[in-house]
């Protein structure tokens, strides 16, 4: 094997074996703003995440329309969270608080056979 085809290879493998790092995992921060500026971050960021949920709109539109299906809802499933909701011009009728869109998602296929204008919104409590 030639010189000119052994030394591109050779520095081939000694790169791919080379770990390459961008990031230090334990970053040590001198600064106390830093410190405090993360935290309140990290804390925000918590906050969000434990505060949103994803439930499943069945109905939108007048009050006794809305009235009737939250009733029909609460008599065919008892165990699923039902809220009667006014938002100027309109009542909603949304069920169920699901922290995960998958489990949504799967509960919004069962009920839109009843009810198929229902759709999955993400709200949050901040």
């Amino acid at each position: 094997m030639s010189i000119d085809k052994f030394f591109p290879l050779l520095s081939l493998i000694i790169l791919c074996n080379y770990s390459l790092n961008a990031q230090d995992e334990n970053v040590i921060y001198n600064d106390t703003l830093t410190k405090n500026l993360f935290q309140i971050k990290k804390d925000y960021s918590k906050r969000i995440f434990e505060s949103t949920y994803y439930t499943i709109q069945i109905y939108f539109g007048s009050l006794d329309e809305a009235d009737s299906i939250l009733n029909d809802f609460k008599e065919n499933f008892k165990d699923i969270k039902t809220d009667l909701i006014f938002e100027t011009p309109n009542y909603k009728v949304r069920i169920g608080e699901y922290k995960n869109i998958d489990t949504a998602s799967s509960k919004l296929e069962g009920i839109r056979r009843i009810y198929p204008g229902s759709f999955i919104i993400k709200l949050s409590e901040l």
